[in-house]
């Protein structure tokens, strides 16, 4: 187990070495100015707030307190997996998030490890398992981990809250005609701590299709493509139910996808209310 996470250590390292010389920068190059334009940020706010199907207007989970997702993490980026605690290349889970308490929960539904739990309590990892009870770590793969997920589920609706919006012109990508629109916080330009996105909202329905983003806390120069189809009703709004990650927007295939079966509000944290782990009873 040290050895494995060495190797994964002197990986990071050695990447890190070779990219850390530059941050990607996603800002459009016409949006070169340190101030945020008012009027561009209006028309920005309304192409998210306000599109041509209202019912892909942005909803807002923290109405809810909770949310649970049942999903299945397909990978086809083997790399890429070797950097989070996910060891199938399909897996199917239960992610529960916790707005109130700035936690989540994500249940194995499958897998070596099925009923496994992972936690996240604010930036606290743990873990829930037979062997150990629910046992607190540092583990700096699994919080990553957690937090993409959430950032990725959670982005379509949460766009519209970032302090920096800014309507970026009108674009064509694979032979579909876009609304642009930059997000990002603190400042306009590019930092190594400061992540920023670029959306494009089909213009005939106003859907959210893809998502330009950087993850500085992984890299200062990593930078992906998030793809969303597959919109469907829930409790009166339209959202994804297909989230898939890429390198680049011309890429064949993915790094990995998240297929989302239900969207549900749950009563409890899912500890509490399904024992799903089954714990031996004392003295057996």
């Amino acid at each position: 187990m040290t050895s494995m996470f060495c190797s994964k250590k002197l990986i990071l390292g050695s990447l890190f070495f070779l990219f850390s010389c530059g941050t990607a920068d996603l800002r459009p190059p016409h949006l070169s100015y340190d101030k945020i334009d008012p009027e561009l940020k209006k028309k920005g706010i309304t192409v998210v707030t306000n599109p041509p199907i209202k019912e892909l207007s942005p909803g807002d989970w923290k109405e809810y307190k909770q949310v649970q997702f049942i999903l299945k993490d397909v990978w086809h980026n083997h790399f890429v997996r070797f950097f989070t605690p996910i060891k199938e290349q399909e897996i199917r889970m239960r992610v529960y998030l916790d707005f109130e308490a700035d936690a989540m929960q994500v249940e194995l539904l499958g897998g070596e490890k099925k009923g496994f739990i992972y936690g996240l309590e604010k930036k606290v990892t743990y873990q829930i398992s037979p062997e150990t009870g629910k046992a607190y770590s540092d583990d700096t793969e699994v919080r990553i981990y957690l937090e993409s997920l959430r950032s990725y589920l959670t982005l379509p609706w949460r766009l519209k809250n970032y302090p920096i919006i800014q309507y970026a012109g009108q674009k064509q990508k694979l032979e579909q005609n876009y609304e642009v629109v930059y997000f990002t916080s603190v400042q306009m330009n590019a930092t190594p701590d400061t992540d920023q996105y670029v959306g494009y909202f089909e213009q005939k329905s106003g859907a959210l299709e893809w998502l330009e983003f950087t993850y500085r806390e992984l890299f200062s120069f990593y930078q992906g493509v998030l793809k969303f189809g597959f919109y469907e009703p829930w409790n009166g709004k339209q959202y994804p139910r297909r989230i898939t990650i890429l390198d680049r927007f011309e890429d064949p295939d993915f790094v990995h996808e998240l297929r989302i079966e239900k969207i549900e509000i749950p009563v409890k944290p899912m500890e509490e209310v399904d024992k799903v782990l089954e714990l031996p009873e004392k003295g057996k």
